[in-house]
């Protein structure tokens, strides 16, 4: 559906009817024939000189022409635009955690897959949460893993694939040997109190009894169901069991009935599976629609037209002889001619192009008739062929008093940048709605007890986990992912577009919890590299206190092998250390961000990821239209060829 941004700058169509009245007439003296034989030549001629000026003036086809470009202005003006089909996006309604038990008897070899394997409890587990998972689109979820004590292992989040992810990494015993299902409710609870969704369900997986909990079952229970949160109980224990291995179905079947949930208990694969199957008919998916009517610019419709017409017009003008039989003597007399709309393309440093690039071919011939029109303009030009070529100097009389930019300089450059503006220029890129115009960016950190020192206050990784927050900030939701090195290199968090995650995970990084010290900056590159490939494109982000010197050849191997581009962000202020770490870097032609007190690093760093060379992601992003916003200089060009006198001057006539 066509429609007018701006339908109101339509009122500007009569202005060139008070250009017309209100401003004076362009007047200018040019060279003529001197003869003695003016009354023969004009009677061989069929032409009647009188006194004063000569004016051309143009037929109804330069009036249509004129009026016909003037109109496609005003209307590339008012900004036409294609109303596209809506986009649409499911936005969550509903929070759903789950509460996986890891203690020590999930390693029980008890269940069979689909395959007719034996599997212990938590593989089962994950297999079928990971079917359950993937029909949760539209749900935000979070996962919590508890045994002696619970923590929560993916806060909120709607990028379900990371939470699979975390859940396939899951192991036995992670968070302690025993079972504490009340302590988990709680922590549960807490998650929900920063959720302002109105509909909360909880879904715990246990296989025994609460050992560890410093809250009961029952009475985090009764917390939950005041606080509107529905809980199911999933039991996959053996009823059998005694001990702290017991399965307490009757506390499992409290817990779910006082808060309105299910109870279910799985013995095997398929059970369990069909325990899923029916919780996931039971909390059916629920989203709230929200829409978008994308709108695509059309202005350079209307230009594109206007030009074509002029230089048409123009063309025209040339065809006819150079010599008119039809000439009006008068002073003043009235000129028009038409003239093409243009804008600017503003020259910029970053991602500058054209849309629609095959428009420039039409400067060659929009150049070829400016230079006829500028030849045929010549007095000389006009006379040759009918005077000798060395009487015709002699005989011109008079002097040329014409300014510098007049007409004809006007519609050369009048079309030489309607040219440019229908060819589109642009540097940036427009996002599609509900979409971000960030690539994504692959944060490597070293996490190795040096980064603890606290001559940056609080100390080195403190210090990078606060820059790493204010740099999520100024992202947005861009993707990002998250790796940390000593002595070994690991993705703590694939790239998710959930900034809260990488957040809260980045503050977790701890020296006591890498395997091994050292420093293995290369295979920490290109885990990067990796996680870059899988988000589309993008840039690393390397904040490290050290490289050490053994990590040059690996450095260099993976640069020989990489093209991303690489910013380091030392948490180090200016000394022998800094030096040594960006000499280190030049290895990999890392460009270095110096720490700042204030957020001048972030926004450089925010800034350069931004426009990183990105080969996927949101496939609806388009360049922005960027002609529009110069239509207002089109306008006020054109009406100068409204005024009197004001045309391309092609001489045809005689004066006396």
């Amino acid at each position: 559906m066509l429609t007018l941004a701006y339908p109101w700058l339509l009122v500007l169509l009569p202005l060139p009817l008070l250009v017309w009245w209100l401003v004076p007439a362009r007047r200018e003296t040019r060279q003529g024939l001197v003869v003695p034989f003016l009354a023969r030549l004009a009677e061989q001629s069929g032409q009647h000189p009188l006194k004063g000026a000569v004016i051309l003036r143009g037929g109804w086809w330069r009036w249509l022409a004129v009026c016909f470009c003037w109109i496609c202005a005003v209307f590339a003006l008012a900004r036409p635009q294609i109303i596209e089909p809506p986009v649409t996006k499911e936005i969550p309604v509903r929070d759903l955690v789950l509460a996986v038990d890891l203690s020590g008897s999930m390693a029980t070899k008890d269940f069979k897959n689909a395959s007719g394997q034996t599997v212990d409890r938590l593989t089962a587990v994950k297999e079928v949460l990971d079917a359950f998972l993937a029909k949760r689109q539209g749900d935000r979820v979070a996962l919590i893993f508890f045994g002696s004590a619970p923590f929560v292992q993916v806060p909120f989040t709607e990028d379900l694939k990371v939470c699979r992810q975390l859940m396939d990494e899951a192991e036995v015993s992670m968070a302690g040997p025993q079972t504490a299902f009340g302590d988990a409710i709680g922590l549960a609870i807490n998650l929900f109190d920063r959720s302002e969704a109105k509909e909360r369900v909880l879904i715990v997986l246990t296989d025994g009894n609460d050992t560890a909990s410093q809250v009961p079952p029952l009475k985090a229970a009764q917390i939950a169901k005041d606080k509107g949160i529905t809980i199911h109980t999933v039991a996959v224990g053996d009823p059998r069991a005694v001990g702290e291995d017991a399965l307490d179905e009757n506390t499992l079947k409290q817990v779910a009935s006082t808060t309105g949930g299910l109870y279910a208990h799985a013995a095997d694969t398929q059970q369990l599976d069909e325990i899923y199957s029916h919780l996931d008919k039971l909390e059916t998916r629920k989203a709230q629609t929200i829409s978008h009517r994308p709108r695509h610019d059309i202005y350079w419709w209307p230009l594109a037209a206007a030009l074509m017409v002029s230089m048409l017009l123009h063309i025209g003008q040339l065809l006819r002889p150079k010599i008119s039989r039809r000439v009006k003597a008068e002073s003043p007399g009235r000129v028009l001619a038409s003239f093409a709309p243009f804008s600017l393309a503003a020259l910029w440093p970053l991602s500058f192009h054209f849309i629609r690039p095959a428009w420039l071919l039409a400067l060659a011939p929009a150049a070829l008739l400016w230079w006829l029109l500028r030849r045929r303009n010549d007095a000389k030009q006009l006379w040759r062929g009918i005077v000798a070529p060395h009487l015709l100097t002699h005989l011109l009389g008079g002097e040329e008093k014409n300014s510098h930019l007049g007409p004809l300089e006007f519609i050369g450059l009048g079309w030489l940048l309607t040219v440019v503006a229908i060819a589109g220029p642009t540097w940036k890129q427009e996002p599609a709605p509900f979409a971000d115009d960030v690539a994504a960016i692959a944060i490597v950190v070293k996490v190795s007890p040096s980064m603890t020192t606290e001559d940056v206050q609080p100390s080195r990784l403190a210090r990078a986990t606060d820059k790493i927050h204010d740099l999520l900030k100024e992202r947005g939701a861009a993707k990002t992912s998250l790796i940390a090195y000593a002595g070994s290199a690991h993705v703590v968090m694939p790239p998710t577009k959930d900034s809260g995650i990488i957040d809260t995970f980045a503050r977790a990084l701890d020296p006591k919890i890498m395997p091994v010290v050292g420093d293995v900056a290369a295979e920490a590159l290109k885990l990067a590299d990796q996680a870059l490939v899988e988000a589309g494109g993008g840039s690393i982000l390397w904040i490290t206190d050290s490289i050490a010197a053994e990590q040059k050849a690996p450095l260099s191997s993976w640069r020989k092998s990489s093209s991303t581009a690489v910013r380091l962000l030392p948490p180090l202020f200016p000394g022998p250390e800094l030096d040594a770490v960006i000499t280190g870097a030049r290895t990999v032609n890392a460009s270095v961000v110096r720490l700042a007190a204030d957020d001048t690093d972030i926004r450089e760093l925010a800034s350069a990821s931004k426009f990183a060379s990105a080969s996927g992601g949101d496939t609806n992003r388009r360049w922005a239209e960027s002609g529009y916003w110069l239509t207002p200089m089109i306008a006020a060009l054109l009406l100068l060829f409204f005024r009197e006198g004001w045309m391309v001057p092609v001489p045809r006539g005689m004066t006396r």
